[in-house]
């Protein structure tokens, strides 16, 4: 790196870290008292993450289930997934929780020699309470986080994004059951269920929440076909024609006809009411599922037929960042979020981030969202992300793209106005 470069990407990193973010997605318990109360360092934080990147290394799960075991000896569970984290500790998995481990902790290295000090330090740290202002707020420097499906959680941090999957392709009749007791709204029908999905987002909106989330792509293909109304009731009548339906307690499979009606009909209704629907597209949390599923290019319908919704197109799309790319150019209501991007690979983050700012307008990409179930894991991926948004930008002030006072506008866009303007944010958060 020359020493001009070098001198830019410093100037941008410390004017990044002094930024206060938007956290434009998380899994959080709503409340920090929901946090589990007999937790460890071990079990907190082999959730999900980075304990898909041990058994991808080979640990097998029942070995993992284990090692997530808080009742069992912390050594003798450190000893089995040892050899697995060494394999995977380069990761953005990885490398989030040695970031947090010393951030957060005071501990340099996550080994056998300090494993039992980060606990003790993890553990002291949850009984004191207040842990969420010290990460979220202190540590982290976030504004406001948008988590997802709680609109019970704690205003101090957070403001909620409603899912509507369960309307979509509903996995069980007790969720119809559900609908109808919670809502108010008999369902004997396509447009009853209809009538129940809109009841449910208008509610979510009086209570605050700012946007709608899918993850179907966890489910099913990405592509959304317009169907009919009539071939949605035939697909809606096949739940009530099994011999079981009359104790409602097998589970259902909604037709593809019945869950893409059903798709387009929330969208119809986001878009009066100016909302951004967040898609989950590209790789999906786990080990093993159907990658193609989630390409973001199989939407272009419904951006083409939605032109007054916001698609904010989740986790930079990998492994498909020149086609959300693309997307982004060509169609003035899709938006870039790179939540989750930045521990999903870093190097591909910040790879992904110059050429979309070569090819993409600036003010269509959010450059943060922690995406973790627990919250230490959102202090090492919010360090990750303000140091790939410096270097990708000192890269662009290198090759004479921007200038530096341009790359430290483009920053605060990124971070700040974006996701404020996005998500509608000026006025709901303080």
């Amino acid at each position: 790196m020359s020493s001009n470069r070098q001198s830019v990407e410093e100037r941008l990193r410390e004017a990044i870290a002094g930024l206060t973010i938007i956290d434009t997605h998380e899994h959080l318990p709503g409340q920090e008292a929901r946090r589990p109360g007999n937790s460890d360092v071990l079990s907190e934080w082999l959730t999900h993450y980075f304990s898909c990147d041990l058994v991808s290394a080979g640990l097998p799960p029942a070995r993992l289930a284990e090692a997530c075991d808080a009742g069992r000896p912390l050594a003798e569970r450190w000893r089995t997934v040892e050899p697995y984290w060494r394999a995977a500790e380069s990761t953005g998995y990885g490398r989030s929780l040695a970031i947090a481990a010393r951030g957060l902790y005071g501990i340099d290295r996550i080994g056998a020699d300090t494993i039992e000090e980060l606990n003790r330090r993890f553990v002291a740290a949850r009984a004191r309470g207040g842990h969420y202002r010290f990460v979220l707020k202190e540590k982290s420097r976030i504004r406001v986080s948008l988590l997802d499906s709680d609109l019970g959680a704690d205003p101090e941090f957070f403001v909620s994004v409603i899912r509507m999957d369960g309307f979509i392709c509903p996995g069980h009749r007790r969720e119809l059951l559900a609908a109808q007791e919670r809502l108010n709204v008999p369902v004997h029908s396509v447009r009853d269920w209809k009538r129940a999905l809109e009841v449910e987002l208008d509610r979510a909106l009086r209570k605050g929440a700012v946007a709608v989330k899918c993850g179907l792509a966890y489910q099913r293909s990405l592509r959304f076909d317009k169907t009919t109304e009539a071939e949605a009731e035939a697909g809606f009548n096949e739940l009530f024609a099994d011999p079981q339906a009359p104790d409602w307690r097998a589970g259902i499979k909604t037709t593809k006809a019945f869950q893409d009606h059903m798709m387009h009909h929330l969208l119809a209704l986001a878009e009066p009411r100016g909302l951004t629907v967040q898609f989950h597209t590209g790789l999906q949390e786990g080990n093993g599922n159907l990658i193609y599923d989630a390409n973001p290019v199989l939407l272009a319908n419904l951006f083409l037929e939605y032109r007054g919704v916001t698609f904010d197109l989740f986790h930079m799309g990998y492994p498909y960042m020149a086609e959300i790319s693309a997307l982004a150019k060509n169609f003035a209501n899709v938006c870039i979020d790179m939540c989750w991007g930045h521990i999903i690979s870093p190097e591909a983050a910040r790879r992904a981030l110059a050429e979309w700012l070569d090819a993409v307008p600036a003010n269509k990409i959010s450059a943060f969202g922690g995406d973790y179930c627990f919250v230490d894991g959102v202090y090492g991926h919010q360090e990750l992300a303000r140091r790939n948004v410096a270097a990708a930008l000192a890269w662009k002030v290198a090759d004479g793209s921007m200038d530096a006072d341009r790359a430290l506008e483009v920053a605060r866009w990124l971070f700040v106005d974006n996701p404020e303007r996005i998500f509608r944010l000026a006025k709901t958060v303080a």
